[in-house]
C-alpha cells in the first residue's frame, strides 16, 4: 500500500511535521509493519491553501497512492474531497477539533479528531456542576477565531448561566494584559473563567494570571492544558481544571506503550501530534480501508469511527493542572473520565447543526499551525 502524509508546520509547534510522520512510523514499527508500506510526504505550510493541498492530492492520486493522510481542517477536507469520490481512494484527517464540519459526511474521508470542541463542552458541565453560574470568557486574538469560543457560551447559556465579561488578548504579544479581566474578578468574586489559549499564548496568560487570586477558578480546555507547554509553562500559583483528549501518565496499556516508544527515539516526543500519526497508522492496519465502525484501541482508549459521519468518537478525561514540584512548572494530574462526555457530545452536535444555519467567519488554518 502506498501512503502520502501531508505534513503542516508552526513556529509554536515546530516539530510537527516530524511528530506525525514519527507516531505513524512507530505505530506501524509496534504492529510488525515496518517496510510494509510505500510512505511518501509533502508539506502544506498552516494548512490554509486549499487549493495547494489539492495539488498535493492530485498528484500523490495520481501516483497511485491509495491513502492520504493530513493535518488539516474539515473545510479543506471538503474542498478536496470530490478528488478521492472519483478516483475510489481514501482521505484521514488529523483533526484538532477547533473547526466544525459544514458536511454531514464525506463518503471517501475519515476524521481522527482531538475533540477540542467536546473537550469544551465537558469542562463547561464541570464549571457549572462545581456550582458557577457566572463566566468570564477570556482567550487569544487567535483563539478567538476558533469554534470552542462560541461553544463555551453556547453550553453555559444551554445550562442555566451567562458570560457576564469577554476578555480577548491583543494581537501583539507586546500588548499583552490581563488587567482588564483582573479588575472585573476583583469586583465580581463569585464568577469563574473559561479560558482557551494555546503555545507561548497560553504561557502568557498563566504568566499573567498568577496575580489572580487564588479564589478564583479557572477552567481550560484543549491545548490550553497541552503538556508540550504546560512544561514550560510556570505554576501560576492556583490549581485549575481542564478537559482532555489524552495525557503522558494516562493509565492506560496502550498509553504506556505509546510514551516509552516515543520518547525512546531520537528526538521522539509522546504528544498530542504523534498520538494522531500513531492512530492513523492503528486505522490502517494491515491493509484496511473499511473503517466505518472500526475500533482502534488507543493509546487513549478505545477509538470508535463513528459510520454516520466518519469522526472518531473517544472518551474525555477531566484533569487537574497543578504544579510539578521538581521542575516549579505546571503538570497534568488526577486524571478521570468524564462521565457526560456522550451526552456532551449529543449537545455538541446541536451546536455543529445550528452553525450550518448561520453566517459564522473562522480562521482558514490548522489549529495550532502559525507563521511566524
Amino acid at each position: 500500500m502506498k501512503i502520502a502524509l501531508l505534513l503542516p508546520r508552526s513556529v509554536i509547534y515546530p516539530s510537527i511535521s516530524f511528530d506525525i510522520m514519527d507516531g505513524f512510523k512507530q505505530s506501524l514499527k509496534n504492529m510488525g509493519l515496518e517496510g510494509y508500506h510505500e510512505i511518501i510526504s509533502a508539506g502544506i505550510g498552516v494548512a490554509a491553501k486549499n487549493e495547494e493541498i489539492y495539488d498535493h492530492c492530485e498528484q500523490f492520486l495520481l501516483a497511485g497512492t491509495d491513502i492520504v493522510i493530513g493535518y488539516m481542517n474539515p473545510f479543506s477536507a471538503e474542498f478536496v474531497h470530490p478528488l478521492f469520490e472519483a478516483s475510489g481512494k481514501t482521505l484521514i484527517v488529523l483533526d484538532s477539533g477547533y473547526h466544525f464540519p459544514a458536511f454531514n459526511k464525506l463518503s471517501n474521508a475519515w476524521f481522527i479528531s482531538l475533540q477540542g470542541s467536546l473537550c469544551t463542552r465537558v469542562i463547561t458541565h464541570k464549571a457549572i456542576e462545581d456550582g458557577f453560574r457566572n463566566f468570564a470568557f477570556s482567550c487569544s486574538f487567535y483563539d478567538a477565531g476558533y469554534r470552542p469560543s462560541y461553544v463555551y457560551a453556547a453550553a453555559v447559556e444551554e445550562k442555566g448561566g451567562s458570560i457576564v465579561f469577554n476578555h480577548i488578548t491583543s494581537l501583539k504579544r507586546s500588548d499583552f494584559t490581563l488587567q482588564p479581566l483582573t479588575e472585573f474578578l476583583q469586583k465580581e468574586q463569585d464568577t469563574a473563567v473559561l479560558a482557551t489559549f494555546c503555545g507561548d499564548m497560553a504561557e502568557d496568560f498563566f504568566s499573567g494570571s498568577s496575580e489572580m487570586s487564588s479564589q478564583y477558578k479557572v477552567y481550560g480546555t484543549g491545548f490550553t492544558s497541552d503538556e508540550t507547554w504546560l512544561g514550560k509553562i510556570a505554576y501560576p500559583g492556583y490549581d485549575w481544571n481542564a478537559a482532555i483528549a489524552w495525557a503522558r501518565n494516562l493509565d492506560v496499556p496502550e498509553n504506556k506503550a505509546f510514551v516509552n516508544i516515543m520518547n525512546g527515539i531520537k528526538h521522539g516526543k509522546a504528544n498530542l501530534f504523534s498520538l494522531l500519526g500513531w492512530e492513523a497508522a492503528q486505522l490502517i492496519g494491515l491493509e484496511n480501508t473499511e473503517f466505518s465502525g472500526m475500533i482502534i484501541h488507543s493509546p487513549r482508549g478505545k477509538v470508535y469511527m463513528n459510520p454516520e459521519n466518519g469522526f472518531s468518537e473517544a472518551d474525555v478525561y477531566y484533569a487537574i493542572i497543578s504544579k510539578d514540584e521538581e521542575t516549579g512548572n505546571c503538570l497534568l494530574k488526577d486524571l478521570r473520565v468524564a462521565s457526560v462526555t456522550e451526552a456532551e457530545r449529543k449537545g455538541l452536535e446541536g451546536n455543529i447543526e445550528y452553525i450550518k444555519t448561520v453566517e459564522a467567519n473562522t480562521w482558514l488554518n490548522a489549529y495550532a499551525c502559525l507563521e511566524s
